[in-house]
C-alpha cells in the first residue's frame, strides 16, 4: 500500500510540474512605430496597411520612424507565478537582397497579477525598412504574424 501511494504522489508531482509550463499562453501581439517628431508611439500596426519609407516621413501622419515596439501579451493563471514557464519568440527580417536577421528571444520569469495577464516588450532600432515576421510560442499557443516594411532605394543612374 505505502508504494501505491508513493506512486501516486510521484505521478502527481509529475503532472504538476508539467502542468506549470503549460499554463502559460500567448494572448495578443501588438506592434508601434516611435514616432520620431511626435515623441510618441503611433497607433497598433498589426493589420495595418504597409509602411514604405517610415524612416523618410512614411510613418502615421507624415511623422518619421525607425524604432519598432512590440508588446506580447501573455496569459496564465491569476494570482501565480509558473516556476518553469518559458515563452519563444523568433523575428525575422527580410532584406531586399535577401540577407536575413533572425533574433530569438525567450522569455521567462512570469507572475500573474489577479487578472491573469503579462506583459512582455521587445524594442527594436533601425526596424521600419524590411518586413519582420514574427513567430511566438507559450505553452501549447503559438501567433504569427507579418508586418509591412519598405524603404525605397536610392539608385545612381550611369
Amino acid at each position: 500500500m505505502g508504494g501505491l501511494r508513493a506512486a501516486i504522489a510521484a505521478a502527481s508531482l509529475m503532472l504538476a510540474g508539467g502542468a506549470e509550463a503549460a499554463e502559460l499562453k500567448i494572448v495578443d501581439v501588438k506592434a508601434y512605430v516611435f514616432l520620431e517628431h511626435a515623441g510618441k508611439l503611433s497607433d497598433d500596426l498589426v493589420n495595418a496597411p504597409a509602411l514604405v519609407d517610415a524612416p523618410k516621413g512614411g510613418a502615421p501622419n507624415g511623422d518619421t520612424a525607425t524604432g519598432l515596439l512590440l508588446d506580447f501579451t501573455f496569459g496564465g493563471d491569476r494570482n501565480f507565478s509558473p516556476k518553469y514557464a518559458t515563452a519563444t519568440v523568433d523575428l525575422t527580417q527580410t532584406y531586399h537582397a535577401g540577407q536575413q536577421v533572425v533574433i530569438h528571444k525567450a522569455f521567462t520569469g512570469f507572475v500573474f497579477g489577479a487578472d491573469g495577464i503579462e506583459h512582455k516588450a521587445v524594442f527594436l532600432e533601425n526596424a521600419t525598412c524590411a518586413p519582420l515576421s514574427v513567430d511566438v510560442h507559450a505553452g501549447k499557443t503559438r501567433k504569427q504574424l507579418k508586418l509591412d516594411f519598405s524603404c525605397t532605394e536610392a539608385r545612381a543612374w550611369n
